[in-house]
């Protein structure tokens, strides 16, 4: 008979449970890590992009600058190196825009494939524990010419465990991934549409 004692030592026992409770921690540490990196980057772009059109329409750009660089997140970060280097003329400032872009990028995407990654696996890893659990039962029953039903149960037991919990990191580790790569698609958006409204309202200015 299965007993709570008994489902725990199979759970613990089992190798390909133990390389799931290791993909568990690393999904739940990376996970917390891009929530408190995007935390520390986020920005409002209706505020921002307000910011921008008041500074912009009254040719302060020195006051936009500064804002950029105080506390405006990775879309300050990106939109401070057009003014900074506002003088070389557009088709530097929007080379200088690509790379700045592809920058942020390239910071809020890491370790994401490592999410990725865990979310196709996991469950793979779950049901190699499955087969494991199946084979593992029939060679017990094979070995001592006995048990019967109950050794299959307890097998088969240790199977579905694996299974449960690689559906559980999967899913996880598919809704973090998703949630991290849709913020990463709308700040691209973002950036493009700052880009767009800078020049908009950097070419509208009257010439000095």
């Amino acid at each position: 008979m299965l007993t709570d004692n008994n489902m725990m030592v199979m759970f613990f026992k089992s190798q390909t449970m133990l390389v799931l409770i290791a993909c568990s921690i690393v999904v739940v540490t990376f996970a917390l890590e891009r929530w408190i990196y995007f935390l520390r980057t986020r920005y409002s772009a209706r505020d921002f992009k307000a910011t921008m059109r008041k500074h912009l329409s009254r040719n302060q750009l020195g006051e936009f600058a500064r804002y950029c660089e105080q506390g405006s997140g990775s879309l300050g970060r990106i939109m401070a190196a057009a003014v900074e280097n506002l003088s070389a003329g557009r088709e530097q400032v929007d080379q200088i825009l690509d790379t700045e872009i592809e920058k942020e990028q390239i910071k809020l995407e890491k370790n994401l494939v490592i999410l990725g990654t865990l979310a196709n696996i996991a469950p793979l890893l779950g049901l190699f524990g499955t087969v494991v659990g199946i084979i593992r039962a029939f060679r017990d029953i094979a070995i001592t010419g006995s048990g019967g039903s109950s050794v299959i149960a307890m097998g088969v037991s240790e199977a579905l465990l694996t299974t449960a919990a690689g559906i559980v990191i999967a899913v996880i580790a598919t809704v973090c991934y998703n949630y991290f790569t849709r913020t990463i698609r709308v700040r691209a958006t973002d950036a493009e549409d700052a880009r767009n409204d800078f020049w908009k309202y950097v070419n509208s200015r009257p010439v000095q």
